[in-house]
């Protein structure tokens, strides 16, 4: 996707969060755009139908063409579903980065963090289902067959592929996956959001500095079943049940 067709996104994105009608220069303030690329993306997206400009009060706005759609994306994900607000409530209370995954091919895909300041975490990210935390937590929501299906997928040799099964059991056992990045600095712990209320898998995943994470990776899972049945409501139950 171009990098204009993100931003345009991202205009609308806002709009979700703020739920007001916004001017031009709190749009660029918020995206990071400078005025030139601000209002030259608000006349296109003005232009094709999907943003509305009130001149008396010089603030844009959402027009009536997305009523279809956003009605479409309640109905489809409920009203348990806010998954920005899942991890901004995770970021708050843990201070660590805080992130929403979901599949893409043989990848997990970043597609919303809470990040504190001087972290990172790129939205967009890829991250092998394999060999990673927040991969094993989506794993442990599959069956046999789509497993053994991705592992044939991705070539993994014959000593992974015997190893695997047994360590999908654990983590859907447990509950959780948890895991160092690469170089060791990071630890990850993931938890799969409960499939009633998202209609795509999604993973949540928390990371931080190695130690501080790993030691208190107990008291950080129990933190976030607390949260995703507060926000989720009964419906990660009904889930669990299932």
């Amino acid at each position: 996707m171009s990098r204009s067709a993100t931003r345009a996104l991202d205009v609308l994105e806002l709009f979700g969060t703020r739920r007001c009608p916004l001017r031009a220069v709190e749009i660029g303030a918020a995206l990071d755009l400078n005025p030139s690329s601000t209002n030259q993306m608000l006349k296109t997206m003005i232009g094709s139908g999907h943003l509305v400009f009130d001149a008396r009060r010089k603030t844009y706005l959402p027009s009536a063409r997305l009523t279809k759609f956003s009605r479409w994306i309640g109905v489809l994900y409920g009203p348990g579903a806010d998954v920005g607000d899942l991890l901004a409530e995770v970021g708050r209370r843990t201070n660590l980065v805080a992130t929403a995954s979901s599949p893409n091919d043989l990848f997990m895909q970043i597609i919303d963090s809470a990040i504190p300041e001087g972290a990172t975490a790129e939205r967009g990210l890829r991250i092998s289902i394999f060999g990673s935390a927040v991969g094993s937590a989506y794993l442990s929501t599959l069956d046999d067959a789509d497993i053994k299906r991705l592992m044939v997928r991705a070539r993994l040799d014959e000593a992974r592929m015997h190893a695997l099964p047994s360590e999908v059991a654990a983590v859907r056992a447990r509950g959780f996956a948890q895991g160092p990045s690469a170089d060791d600095r990071i630890w990850s712990i993931a938890l799969p959001l409960p499939a009633a209320v998202f209609q795509v898998p999604t993973v949540l995943g928390i990371a931080g500095p190695y130690e501080a994470v790993r030691e208190d990776a107990s008291a950080l899972v129990e933190m976030a079943r607390s949260v995703i049945l507060d926000r989720c409501g009964r419906s990660s139950e009904a889930g669990e049940e299932g």
